[in-house]
């Protein structure tokens, strides 16, 4: 079997097209994201009410940017891992179709922030369906790790491949922790999730 083909014979399952099905996925999710970001109707239009309406929309526009950014984090994450992944099985595809269900899952979730930022209940969801989304990357690659379906990595990298991709839904834990603390509901819920760009902030994903 030739390595470019990257299968396991008793399953027959094809990494490429594994990795084909998670790229539409996230193309699609990244997209659906802009929906959340509705043009304004504003009757009888001056330059101040558009503006207003502008600004109105910044808790949407907020969203969909941090949205985004972990959304293409995750997908960056996902492919390094993949470039190392050389064989699969029905353990690894099943823990992608579930991790795909909540990567699915986040335009709405970036929407009900978007509208309901002020609330507790929209952020604890979004928190929850990153830290699936960050759990279940951490599951996949470390299944791939202990069935030996990955390329000859040295052991200390996989460590540290394990303990930078365990730190994702640790970060979404502490993200729904902060919801929590007294002054949120002062300040707003919604800058909990400003922690969030710690993720992009750190030096190696894998």
């Amino acid at each position: 079997m030739q390595d470019n083909e990257k299968t396991v014979k008793s399953t027959g399952i094809n990494v490429r097209r594994i990795e084909t099905l998670v790229d539409g996925i996230f193309a699609i999710a990244m997209t659906l994201l802009v929906l959340g970001i509705a043009v304004p109707s504003v009757a009888n239009p001056t330059e101040a009410s558009l503006y207003k309406a502008l600004f109105d929309l910044l808790p949407n526009f907020y969203s969909y940017f941090i949205s985004f950014v972990l959304l293409a984090v995750f997908w960056r994450i996902n492919h390094l891992q993949f470039n190392r992944i050389k064989r699969a099985d029905g353990t690894l595809l099943w823990i992608i179709i579930i991790w795909l269900l909540f990567v699915a899952l986040v335009p709405f979730s970036a929407f009900f922030v978007g509208e309901y930022g002020n609330f507790q209940i929209p952020n604890i969801f979004f928190d929850l369906n990153l830290f699936f989304i960050g759990f279940l990357l951490f599951l996949n690659w470390r299944h791939a790790i202990n069935q030996g379906l990955v390329d000859k990595v040295d052991e200390e990298t996989l460590k540290s491949s394990l303990k930078v991709n365990l730190m994702l839904p640790v970060i979404s834990l502490v993200a729904a922790g902060i919801t929590f603390l007294p002054f949120m509901n002062e300040w707003g819920y919604g800058w909990s999730s400003l922690v969030y760009l710690i993720i992009p902030l750190l030096k190696r994903y894998q």
